[in-house]
């Protein structure tokens, strides 16, 4: 029985008689032993457990405090005090309380955290405003010194915030390890001005501050200046820039050995590319496919994004909040694929419900975009918190290249871990169900069901016979059960 190409990455190319594909809450596993039954798997990717609810939401932004066991969340205008009173152990979650200790001027868009150690403050800023916490009398100030120029990205490098001016290229910092009393110098400021581009974003790595413009960048260091702390370091100026000023993140960087950064990119030339950093190099980690459907959505600049690590995958997250789209970048694999929140009601897929990360108390944590819920981001939860997280993959196409003629398609089987089945309720049965389309992608037939197997039955096989001819033919499989859901592999036969 030949293997089918079954599991890969998301590739629904600009012409569907190309590449019809799609993979959905679903990511690639490659192996790392050479006699593994197969080479790759499908994981299914993780689901969402309510932990804990912080005001009306959205969840804006969250930061990790300093000794791991508290952290500020925005909710809303809210901003909150988060304690973990125990840490996740084992299969039991984290306990965690929340206690609002103030509020912002602002409701909604992203907001940016740091926190300066020594000096006893974080700083939250959410575009024209900025705001003092201080951590141990655990108030929030808004920021009213006439130094403040307004912020909407902040980073901490040897005891100095670093701002930028929003829509200028001016970035500036506070005094070294503020405490948020005394006034700001505002002699502190420089420019990103090696090009006429604004200062989009910028974010801090490995002590090096990077300011990415409209179309370029520059990287800064501290050098301990009497006027200015900061120096440009000469003669790196890659020539790229940020499409979306939230949409930068630090992932790791395995092949040298250091952390590096990822964004939504843009320069003179074009747009719509998912950029990183390799040292002082700019290169692009985004597909053609990616590429495509970024191209189509109305608004970029609106983008967001955050990285975690799990289960040795390290993943970018970046979601596309006017198209209701999330993608996902596999730094691990170097693959992508999608990841959608299902409407039951509507029969939709939506973006995904987080809309920012923590690594807290011991779990991966995320905070959803409608609400003020605080969401466990884990494998072992199968739905998003009680809808369904349904898998969807479609494959690539069937079809005889020697001569283009029909062939017939006699049995098609799909292992997915077998004998997973609940004992009672939704997922007692648990069932995939396949249909496809015989011309290349463009409409659908009728569902087929078949069984993954009952609780215990760990010698199910899940197939389907029978299915017909067609020239030219491509699957979709869809599974919604809350269950594992995880699949080794495929084998078509056809003739």
């Amino acid at each position: 029985m030949p293997q089918f190409p079954f599991v890969g990455q998301a590739y629904e190319a600009p012409m569907l008689l190309q590449d019809a594909e799609k993979c959905v809450n679903w990511y690639v596993e490659v192996s790392q032993n050479g006699d593994s039954k197969t080479p790759k798997a499908l994981l299914g990717t993780p689901g969402l457990l309510s932990l804990l609810t912080v005001g009306t939401g959205p969840i804006r932004g969250c930061w990790v405090l300093p000794g791991a066991q508290t952290a500020l969340v925005v909710s809303g205008n809210a901003v909150f005090w988060l304690t973990a009173n125990m840490t996740a152990s084992g299969l039991a979650t984290a306990v965690l309380s929340g206690t609002q200790i103030g509020t912002l001027l602002t409701s909604t868009g992203p907001v940016c955290i740091r926190d300066n150690g020594a000096g006893g403050i974080a700083v939250i800023v959410d575009g024209p405003n900025g705001y003092v916490v201080n951590l141990t009398g655990k108030t929030v100030t808004q920021i009213t010194d006439e130094a403040w120029l307004g912020s909407d990205r902040v980073a901490f490098i040897d005891g100095w915030l670093v701002f930028n001016r929003p829509g200028t290229q001016t970035f500036y910092t506070s005094p070294l390890y503020w405490n948020g009393t005394t006034a700001m110098d505002a002699t502190y400021f420089a420019l990103k001005d090696s090009s006429t581009d604004d200062l989009v974003t910028l974010h801090e790595n490995i002590r090096e501050l990077w300011l990415i413009g409209e179309r370029t960048t520059e990287v800064w260091i501290d050098a301990g200046n009497a006027t200015f702390p900061f120096s440009r370091l000469q003669g790196v100026t890659p020539q790229h820039g940020c499409a979306a000023k939230q949409s930068i993140a630090r992932i790791s960087d395995t092949a040298h050995g250091v952390d590096s950064l990822i964004w939504l990119g843009r320069n003179e030339r074009g747009q719509n590319t998912v950029k990183r950093t390799v040292g002082y190099q700019i290169i692009d980690v985004s597909t053609i496919a990616v590429n495509h459907a970024i191209a189509s959505y109305p608004t970029i600049s609106d983008a967001i994004a955050y990285t975690y690590q799990q289960d040795n995958h390290e993943f970018y997250v970046l979601t596309f909040p006017t198209a209701d789209v999330t993608w996902t970048w596999d730094v691990t694999t170097n693959m992508w694929h999608e990841r959608a929140s299902y409407d039951p009601v509507a029969g939709l897929f939506h973006r995904h419900m987080s809309n920012a990360c923590m690594n807290f108390a011991g779990m991966t944590i995320v905070g959803d975009y409608r609400s003020g819920t605080l969401y466990l981001l884990s494998r072992q939860v199968y739905s998003d918190n009680g809808a369904p997280l349904i898998g969807w993959r479609r494959t690539p196409h069937v079809w005889d290249q020697s001569n283009r003629e029909r062939v017939f398609h006699s049995q098609l089987q799909v292992e997915f871990t077998p004998g997973v089945g609940l004992q009672t309720g939704q997922g007692s049965n648990p069932q995939a169900v396949l249909s496809w389309s015989d011309d290349g992608g463009q409409t659908w037939g009728n569902e087929h069901w078949r069984p993954v197997g009952l609780v215990g039955q760990t010698r199910n096989r899940c197939i389907w016979r029978r299915m017909g001819q067609a020239r030219d033919r491509v699957y979709d499989l869809k599974f919604s059960d809350p269950v594992p859901r995880d699949i080794v592999g495929a084998s078509l036969i056809y003739v």
